[in-house]
């Protein structure tokens, strides 16, 4: 249950007098960072009990999904369908109207230079914006990487109402809601430079905040700043994305958070706003973000659990390297493969029903085939297949 409360609902449910003391609470909690929002005051977040929750469940569910001995076809095709998902629905956040059919149509072929239509324009942008993003998770931040994407994101869009492309901003930028009101004014662009060449030198920084903290951050501080003309929210996405790959956390790859964010829009854009409302204080959108990751991790686990019920040991195997194997070996690798722990002989010799020494002849067989890797000495000696 979320225990951190917006200043409105808190004044609503008990009063203006209990809001303060709460502000105040929190203000001795806070963890200050060295980004600054356009009025030079700090950005600043609660490690509530809350975040906590969600950061220990992503961080199991990280283990459970690095644990797992997975075929390389599906966890392709899982990657695949991802980025095709995160394509379409971070272009329908910002106004995308190809419906998700017809965009996984053109999403399956190769793209073209030109689509004629803005829309699917945005989308393929967007599913190339994000493979350039992965071929960059070796590399540091930079101002040219993320110029780049910003060249991919509006590639052939834009004809009527030119932009400036692969550049920051030259004039001010508003946000606007459905009634054409204006709802946030970003910094002027004369600070914009400074801002990004503090947003690039943090993100290569060394810090003692948690990373999941950290690509919130990445997301948040970036729509702050608005400094492109156009493709900020998409921009900030992949970049939040490429932060979560360059910090070991490659789930992100079977990960559709914009899905989330486009099915929760409202609270997406209310989480974005409740920062400026609450003087820069960036716990909610921390919060909003580290829940599109676990909600999506569970949709991850949900699509493995239909994987794992139809698995074989015959579909990881070739031919070849199945007929060098007896029943009681395929049973046995049947066997890891269904179970997270090791394989060991006495449970070998119960599974097989043969002897100690055949046991270790037929470990011996499996370790020079490849197939098996040993973990673990003397006692705590098992076996496991091979990734």
């Amino acid at each position: 249950m979320n225990d951190y409360l917006e200043k409105q609902k808190i004044v609503a449910k008990y009063s203006l007098g209990k809001w303060r003391e709460i502000e105040e609470e929190r203000r001795r909690k806070a963890s200050s960072l060295e980004l600054l929002d356009k009025k030079g005051k700090p950005f600043w977040f609660v490690l509530s009990s809350h975040l906590v929750e969600l950061i220990s469940e992503i961080e199991r569910n990280r283990g459970f999904l690095a644990s797992l001995k997975l075929p390389k076809r599906f966890l392709d095709r899982l990657s695949s369908e991802s980025e095709k998902k995160e394509a379409y629905y971070s272009s329908h956040i910002e106004g995308a109207v190809t419906s998700l059919e017809a965009a996984l149509l053109y999403l399956n072929k190769p793209s073209r230079s030109d689509y004629g239509d803005e829309s699917l324009q945005m989308i393929i942008n967007n599913r190339d914006a994000l493979e350039y993003v992965r071929e960059q998770s070796g590399n540091p931040f930079s101002h040219k990487i993320i110029c780049e994407l910003h060249k991919i994101l509006v590639r052939n869009t834009h004809k009527e109402r030119p932009i400036t492309v692969g550049e920051y901003r030259k004039g001010p930028i508003y946000v606007v809601d459905g009634q054409g009101q204006v709802v946030y004014e970003g910094p002027p662009a004369s600070q914009v430079t400074a801002m990004m060449d503090s947003y690039v030198g943090w993100m290569n920084g060394e810090s003692n905040i948690h990373a999941l903290i950290q690509a919130a951050l990445v997301h948040l501080y970036f729509v702050h700043v608005h400094p492109f003309d156009d493709g900020n929210g998409r921009s900030a996405r992949a970049l939040s994305n490429l932060y979560l790959m360059k910090q070991e956390y490659q789930f992100i790859n079977f990960l559709s958070p914009s899905d989330y964010f486009d099915h929760h829009r409202s609270e997406y854009y209310r989480a974005i706003q409740n920062f400026e409302a609450h003087e820069c204080d960036a716990t909610f959108f921390i919060i909003y973000y580290l829940t599109a990751l676990t909600e999506q991790l569970k949709n991850v686990q949900t699509e493995i659990g239909k994987e794992t019920k139809v698995r074989n040991i015959h579909d990881l195997l070739s031919q070849q390297d199945q007929a060098k194997l007896d029943k009681k070996q395929m049973k046995a690798l049947q066997w890891m493969l269904e179970h997270p722990e090791a394989m060991t002989t006495k449970k070998y010799c119960k599974l097989g029903q043969c002897s100690d020494e055949t046991a270790r002849k037929d470990f011996n067989r499996l370790l020079e085939a490849g197939l098996i890797e040993k973990i673990g000495h003397g006692r705590t000696t098992g076996y496991v297949l091979k990734t």
